[in-house]
């Protein structure tokens, strides 16, 4: 497994025209594919509208902002401001401000908040950024009331998407050796392993985009087998919008995991 560099990715992502030069989940050419993740919401996580939330590395507020629409009361926490701002809007936009908190903070520091202080505690498109995956579930589980759902993402290695990804980074590393690293992938065992480890168990997971290739959809942008690899994720998604079964489930782009 790939080790980041946590200072340095700290400032990056906390950094103005960083990770917004990339992350586009609304509206890049794979919006179909982040949106069956919350359609995973919609339909696996049975959302109590007197629930206390914290989506952790908030981000565009997509998750934060979707459960804050069924009545929750929702913290969002992100490193970057530019971030925290853009879930606000999408918080305004959707009549919610009043239900969602955005709160400058560390997936790895979350000290602010008393133990089972939340209900359901979010951590989407997060793992693969994080420098120390058990610190930071730990934080999550000392937060996490008793009962409480634990809801996450992560790209496994196993997967296409994956696979490719870690070729691409092994290049760029070979390439240019000095550059930062901001992401890598897990194994299912390994993400099992750490949640157990902090006292959490995984329940169930779900898969998003087995067929999914284009792993790096910004650099590939207009390029015609990109763009023949997207249609085919699209087609998938049409027909299989997430994956149940357990081996499609743990080789998709994206697994959705659920623990307590």
């Amino acid at each position: 497994m790939d080790e980041l560099d946590g200072r340095a990715l700290r400032e990056y992502f906390s950094g103005e025209g960083t990770v917004s030069e990339w992350w586009t989940p609304d509206s890049g050419p794979l919006a179909f594919h982040y949106d069956a993740e919350q359609r995973i919401l919609e339909e696996q996580l049975p959302i109590d509208p007197s629930w206390r939330v914290l989506d952790v590395g908030t981000g565009h507020g997509r998750f934060g902002v979707q459960l804050a629409g069924h009545g929750c009361r929702v913290v969002g926490v992100d490193l970057s401001r530019e971030m925290l701002a853009r879930a606000t809007e999408r918080a305004r936009k959707r009549g919610v401000e009043e239900r969602f908190e955005p709160r400058l903070g560390s997936a790895t520091d979350l000290s602010t908040f008393g133990e089972g202080a939340f209900d359901a505690v979010l951590c989407m498109e997060l793992f693969d950024h994080l420098p120390d995956l058990g610190a930071a579930l730990r934080e999550m589980r000392r937060v996490l009331a008793p009962g409480g759902h634990l809801v996450f993402t992560y790209v496994p290695g196993e997967s296409l998407y994956g696979l490719l990804g870690n070729a691409y980074r092994a290049l760029k590393r070979r390439a240019r050796p000095g550059e930062l690293l901001i992401s890598r992938t897990y194994g299912l065992r390994a993400v099992r392993e750490a949640l157990e480890a902090s006292g959490l168990r995984l329940e169930r997971y779900y898969g998003v985009g087995v067929l999914c290739a284009n792993a790096q959809t910004r650099l590939l942008t207009g390029n015609p087998l990109a763009r023949a690899a997207t249609a085919v994720a699209r087609v998938e998604s049409r027909f299989w919008p997430y994956h149940r079964a357990p081996w499609l489930a743990r080789h998709g782009a994206h697994v959705v995991g659920f623990a307590r």
